[in-house]
């Protein structure tokens, strides 16, 4: 992660050299590859980053360029375009700020929407005393903010913000409801008064105020896309996933995947593996790091992961049950920023750490994504409610009957009870044509109506489009939201990077049509036939993967003695769990190994918990004597 933060005085008062000194506290000594700090009249902005790429090696941020000064964390994916338009020379050593900055002195705010790639950035227009935010689709890089009558602080680093803004920590609800049961929106964040930029959007602050000004990317504006035969549409498919692959590649080997022997993961591998033997480069360039469960008969995925790495003839790392020190996160809590599920695998990521930086890695592949996209859920009500909507009755009745085959779902409950609901979700766009998630049986009726009223939508667009494509739409938009929480963040040493984010492959699997994924019972038609030559036969066919369920279980066993007394968690007496059934929950989960909402629960209760200690540290600030 990068760090990128700021401080604007609302009033107008010059900023100072302390001011800056408060806003990044302990960054202040942070050693990193690329560091600086401006202030200019009532700004102070400032920037850390270790290199990824190449063109980094010249990289001064904060950037000035005229009378606007930008910061810039991400990647740009189209430079070689934003280049020619700019009439830049000697591209390959001009870095990605630079390009911003200079897109926009020509081209104004609208140039946001032309930037593809993971990023977020922010630029202070002094001629105009304007400050922009722009955030990627994706979300994939935060920005957070918190304003009061005299200043207006950013920080990319939520816990960081926190503690030196001292801002009011009452919960946000909503946010917190939206992390247990699914996944939280990308409009707010886990405190009320700490704001985010949305991803996809242009923030701009002027005249003392916030403006949305602009929107990066709609998915509605996509147009179908049709070809003559499949070959057609499995080539571009290769051709998009590649090109996801390759720009995530301009960094300074190695880099590191993730390689769990699921479908998502091992694409990414393969296809980066060919990639490289192809520019004749070696594939050590390409490092796998998987995560294994040595003790758990049903989350064992070492064949698939050997499978990869046999073909590849390239071994990767392993990251064992014990070195992932599962947990139910309940011990030496501290307040790190986000609620977080990965709190019950802290030695995860500490073990990618170590392995890439013996290595001098930086960039760490995630799948997170193709689920998403290629359709991975065998279910075909989408294919149903669309040859009802289209009045093809004949066709509408063939589908229904092979999917309740193949799913063995009753033709009546698939046909009335989820394809007639999800094509009335198209005729009247008004109405939801999509059921919140089950919260779990825990959570008092109180917050479980709230939640099913007012909180969950998932982020769907209303539109009149067909069922499939709107459900589509809904599946790219829980990712964004996925991604946008802003989860591996935490960990500094690591730029996490996602290929099933790339804009072109997201709007290509929005405008093809949904028979080329769901076909004859089979999800992920369509990546599984443009892949067929690239991955290994044993991960091809395979239809299931297993979780970390069990690991999960068998941590609650060992570490039952941390539930206590639950009256007394952060969750009961917010009044947001019942004790008595999340005691029967657990129960249920330490018997028959169902883990249910287990992560995001613990991990809520933690975040609770942690708050206290914020609340300790600035009740010791505020009565220390000074020296």
């Amino acid at each position: 992660m990068k760090l990128q933060l700021g401080l604007l005085q609302r009033d107008g008062r010059p900023a100072t050299v302390d001011d800056l000194a408060t806003v990044l506290g302990p960054f202040v000594t942070w050693d990193a590859e690329t560091r600086g700090e401006i202030v200019d009249g009532p700004l102070a902005m400032a920037y850390r980053g270790d290199r990824i790429t190449w063109e980094e090696e010249n990289e001064v941020q904060p950037y000035k360029w005229g009378a606007c000064i930008t910061t810039f964390d991400g990647r740009l994916d189209n430079r070689e375009e934003l280049g020619i338009r700019l009439g830049l020379p000697d591209l390959p050593n001009v870095p990605d700020p630079v390009i911003v900055a200079k897109a926009y002195s020509e081209f104004g705010a609208r140039i946001f929407a032309d930037l593809i790639g993971e990023f977020v950035l922010s630029i202070w227009c002094g001629n105009s005393r304007t400050l922009f935010f722009a955030r990627s689709a994706c979300g994939a890089r935060p920005l957070y903010y918190v304003a009061d009558r005299s200043r207006l602080i950013w920080s990319s680093d939520f816990g960081h913000l926190v503690r030196v803004s001292s801002v009011d920590l009452s919960v946000n609800y909503r946010y917190l409801l939206e992390y247990i049961i699914s996944q939280p929106s990308t409009k707010h964040s886990p405190l009320e008064k700490v704001n985010v930029v949305p991803p996809g959007t242009v923030v701009a602050f002027r005249d003392n105020e916030f403006k949305q000004v602009g929107e990066l990317w709609n998915p509605t504006n996509i147009r179908s896309l049709k070809y003559r035969t499949d070959h057609d549409y499995e080539d571009h498919c290769r051709e998009l996933l590649a090109e996801a692959v390759r720009v995530r590649l301009r960094a300074r080997p190695p880099v590191f995947s993730e390689l769990s022997g699921g479908f998502d993961s091992s694409s990414l591998v393969m296809i980066g593996d060919r990639i490289l033997r192809d520019q004749n480069e070696s594939t050590e360039g390409l490092r796998t790091v998987s995560c294994v469960f040595e003790e758990s008969e049903s989350c064992d995925e070492s064949p698939f992961i050997k499978a990869v790495e046999d073909t590849r003839r390239l071994p990767g790392f392993r990251v064992t049950e014990k070195d992932q020190a599962i947990t139910l996160a309940l011990r030496n809590v501290v307040f790190t920023g986000l609620p977080n599920p990965l709190h019950c695998f802290p030695g995860r990521f500490l073990a990618y750490q170590k392995l890439m930086r013996t290595l001098g890695a930086r960039v760490l592949f995630s799948g997170e994504g193709g689920d998403h996209l290629f359709w991975s859920v065998r279910d075909g009500t989408p294919v149903v409610a669309d040859s009802f909507l289209k009045g093809h009755f004949v066709e509408m009745h063939a589908a229904c009957v092979a999917w309740s085959h193949f799913t063995n779902v009753p033709y009546v409950r698939l046909l009335f009870k989820q394809a007639f609901p999800l094509a009335m979700g198209s005729i009247f766009p008004w109405v939801s044509a999509y059921q919140p998630p089950e919260a779990p049986r825990w959570i008092t009726r109180h917050y479980k109506d709230d939640f099913a009223k007012a909180v969950w939508d998932g982020g769907t667009r209303s539109s009149r489009n067909m069922p499939s494509l709107r459900m589509h739409r809904h599946h790219i938009d829980l990712l964004f939201c996925q991604l946008a929480a802003g989860y591996v963040n935490e960990y500094r040493d690591m730029y996490v990077t996602y290929p099933y984010s790339h804009r072109p492959l997201v709007e290509f699997c929005l405008s093809v049509p949904t028979s080329q994924f769901l076909r004859a019972g089979q999800t992920r038609s369509l990546m599984r036939r443009s892949l067929s030559e690239i991955l290994p036969r044993k991960v091809l066919e395979r239809r299931s993967k297993g979780g970390p369920g069990e690991a999960m279980v068998r941590a609650l066993h060992k570490e039952w003695s941390d539930i206590a007394d639950l009256s007394r968690w952060q969750l009961c007496e917010r009044g947001i769990a019942d004790p008595e059934r999340l005691m029967k929950d657990l129960n249920k989960m330490r018997v028959q190994g169902d883990t249910g909402h287990i992560l995001r629960m613990l991990t809520a209760e933690r975040w609770l918990r942690s708050l206290n200690h914020v609340h300790s540290s600035r009740e010791v600030s505020a009565h220390a004597v000074p020296a």
